[in-house]
């Protein structure tokens, strides 16, 4: 059942967006790493061209863009952090558009369907534009909403950048 007509839900949820994007745009990464859970699991799968729609993702067994856990996303940040990051010297200018279209009860979390926009700029004239979907299952950790799967799928076959340093 959806319950974006539960406006409490909703509204608890987009206040949850709300804050992640506000952490991942002031490059607030170890902050950022607080909203998952130690159980994580983020991937966002290459997309191919095929003659159906089903057809165009990676399948768990494909390779993917990312399949980290909660380890390897926290040396992922560790490495955005320090001075080895060469591409990110000096930092992207970073936007996050993120919506709920969809929220789904499952069990004792939520499915959150959600569209994603993500504009970097880089330097003088470098400017990146990441457009998909995003599915996060969330659940209560203490009183707050914790990320434990993250599934974002991009919308091109190729990406804009020249590098992939922008988290989803």
């Amino acid at each position: 059942m959806s319950v974006l007509c539960d406006m409490d839900l909703y509204f608890q949820v987009k206040s949850f967006q709300s804050f992640e994007t506000s952490l991942l745009q002031e490059l607030e990464y170890e902050k950022w790493l607080n909203i998952f859970s130690d159980d994580l699991r983020y991937r966002a799968p290459l997309v191919s061209v095929t003659d159906h729609r089903a057809g165009s993702l990676s399948n768990s067994t494909d390779l993917m863009l990312y399949d980290d856990s909660f380890e390897t996303l926290k040396l992922r940040v560790a490495r955005a952090k320090s001075k080895r990051a060469w591409t990110e010297t000096p930092p992207s200018r970073l936007r996050y558009f993120i919506d709920p279209i969809e929220i789904k009860e499952e069990g004792d979390a939520l499915v959150v369907v959600s569209n994603m926009i993500i504009y970097q700029t880089r330097l003088q004239r470098e400017e990146n534009l990441f457009i998909g979907q995003r599915t996060d299952r969330i659940r209560r950790a203490e009183d707050q909403w914790a990320v434990f799967d993250r599934f974002a799928v991009i919308d091109r076959t190729v990406l804009p950048s020249k590098n992939l340093t922008v988290f989803f």
